[in-house]
């Protein structure tokens, strides 16, 4: 499993992108950050976003995605997915012909852009060669991680989340595991904003860590604020008996 990160951060600044993993050739997590790194030959590969909820800096380029498809005139529909409530978020407050065109009945209501699919967390879907399984997190808003399971071989995304335990458990209880994405937002002196606001900071993300007890999967940690980049990266490093790597974009990950 390749995974191209192409946006990592919590937050944008000039060469810091918002959130959106490539996975392979056709499948990404999320949406922050699609159209200005993938080439529009690259764009017209894209046939799956899973996405994890509908805050800005993970659902942002759908937009300009479904855009860039629409004029290719490509006839393949781009499936998005999600669950129940965070597909009607991203359909009422996106894609509602006025802050963007309704996509989803464009050029025309039989044959749209995109196509919604629900996804109920805990339920098994297949898409090409992986097998999907959201999991509930802890957000200020509906939110869900993805198990993605191929040859054997298991990731889990968390999204946006705060101190959580579903997720962990099936962390545990989960084969052929390797790696795990997960957040930390902010660093520790701004704990009580984190609280707040459904995000982890070092500290907390310790203890969430210490919930897999032997399970020891490689960590890789993103959504980092840019201002908070060098404060946070100071703390993870007091974290033991973990192997925790803060990611980039631009990186490729093999997993």
């Amino acid at each position: 499993m390749n995974i191209r990160v192409l946006g990592c951060h919590g937050s944008q600044l000039p060469s810091y992108n918002t959130t959106s993993f490539l996975l392979g050739q056709n499948v990404l997590v999320d949406a922050g950050t699609i159209t200005t790194v993938l080439s529009l030959e690259e764009q017209l590969k894209i046939d799956y976003i899973l996405v994890t909820h509908a805050h800005l800096d993970h659902v942002r380029d759908l937009t300009f995605i479904t855009d860039n498809i629409c004029y290719q005139r490509r006839k393949k529909q781009l499936i998005i997915i999600s669950t129940k409530g965070i597909i009607e978020a991203i359909h009422r407050h996106l894609f509602n012909n006025v802050i963007w065109p309704d996509f989803s009945r464009l050029p025309s209501a039989k044959s749209p852009v995109i196509k919604f699919r629900i996804i109920k967390p805990g339920k098994k879907q297949t898409i090409d060669n992986l097998c999907i399984t959201a999991v509930d997190l802890h957000h200020v808003v509906e939110t869900v991680g993805y198990v993605i399971e191929s040859g054997g071989k298991t990731v889990i995304f968390m999204g946006d989340t705060g101190p959580t335990e579903e997720a962990w458990q099936i962390a545990k209880k989960t084969k052929g595991l390797r790696a795990i994405f997960i957040e930390t937002s902010l660093p520790d002196a701004m704990k009580d904003i984190a609280a707040k606001t459904g995000h982890l900071t070092p500290l907390s993300l310790e203890t969430e860590l210490k919930k897999l007890q032997s399970i020891k999967p490689d960590i890789y940690l993103y959504h980092m604020k840019p201002n908070y980049h060098e404060a946070i990266r100071k703390e993870i490093a007091a974290i033991k008996d973990r192997e925790v790597h803060i990611i980039e974009d631009g990186q490729t990950i093999k997993i």
